[in-house]
């Protein structure tokens, strides 16, 4: 089943003879970690906007598989052994891409956080007639000589990851946060409140992220694939980042050429909400220049 590609739940924001800009969330993130007021803002500027609930995740089709063992596939990930997964990245890539088929979507600007840019890469890579642009925010390459998670966040996420009681409660997702949230932006205790409730309302699950990351693990390094990207594209990274360090996002910049690095001082691994006024601008200018071919 791992190569079949399953039906996504989405939604379709502003009108679809604007720039259509697909948003892919990260690792166990349904498309309402989205922040609501970059979605306002955005079709404000003239994107349409096509979010989506990846595979296992929201209100998307779901495995009922058991994982095997994360932490024990995560030291074999370490040691360089093969990984055990269910399916790869480049399946979560085909769902996103029966998507578009089915809605009769010939191209689009792509944005992707997290694991989410690392779909949106190897969207870039497979499909590359369909993208008009793309833009990675808090992603990597796959390289595995990067620097992984602060060991104290990847201690949190893997234990979660095996613990339905521990991952389905707000509170997992409470300490998350405040692991590998934005040092200069914090969030007040009422912003968190309502993230959370909004996440966890379009549904999570400890198995789907667990599927999910190990789908991330048994993925192949895509640097020298990037070399062949010619599309404009975006990398934003946090230097702050205690996930996905900002090693990651100058290595992405690095292997795409001519693409256009910010990197945010203080910034982790959110949105964080004084920054939304500049993500609207910078990407949709991004966007809307690529269209118009500048």
């Amino acid at each position: 089943m791992a190569n079949q590609a399953l039906n996504l739940a989405y939604e379709l924001h502003g009108d679809p003879s604007d720039p259509i800009l697909v948003i892919i969330q990260g690792l166990g993130m349904p498309l309402t970690a989205t922040p609501p007021e970059l979605v306002e803002k955005l079709v404000k500027k003239g994107l349409c906007l096509l979010l989506v609930d990846n595979r296992d995740i929201g209100q998307s089709e779901k495995f009922d598989r058991t994982p095997p063992n994360i932490i024990w596939e995560a030291i074999k990930y370490q040691l360089g052994f093969k990984v055990k997964y269910l399916y790869k990245l480049d399946d979560m890539m085909n769902d996103i891409n029966a998507l578009l088929v089915k809605l009769d979507i010939k191209s689009i600007h792509i944005l992707g956080v997290s694991m989410g840019g690392m779909i949106a890469q190897s969207m870039a890579i497979h499909h590359p007639k369909k993208i008009k642009s793309l833009i990675s925010i808090m992603s990597t390459t796959g390289n595995p000589k990067l620097p992984g998670p602060k060991w104290m966040v990847a201690k949190f996420i893997l234990l979660g990851s095996r613990n339905k009681e521990i991952h389905d409660s707000s509170s997992f997702y409470h300490q998350l946060w405040k692991l590998i949230g934005s040092p200069k932006y914090p969030r007040s205790t009422e912003e968190l409140n309502q993230f959370v409730r909004r996440i966890m309302g379009r549904g999570m699950t400890a198995g789907g992220s667990a599927r999910q990351l190990l789908a991330i693990l048994s993925s192949r390094n895509r640097c020298i694939d990037l070399e062949s990207l010619t599309i404009p594209t975006l990398i934003i990274h946090g230097d702050e980042d205690n996930l996905v360090p900002i090693e990651c996002g100058i290595n992405t910049a690095e292997s795409i050429k001519d693409s256009i690095l910010w990197r945010i001082p203080g910034m982790g691994h959110d949105f964080p909400y004084e920054l939304i006024d500049e993500f609207t601008d910078r990407i949709s200018q991004h966007v809307l220049n690529a269209d118009k071919g500048h």
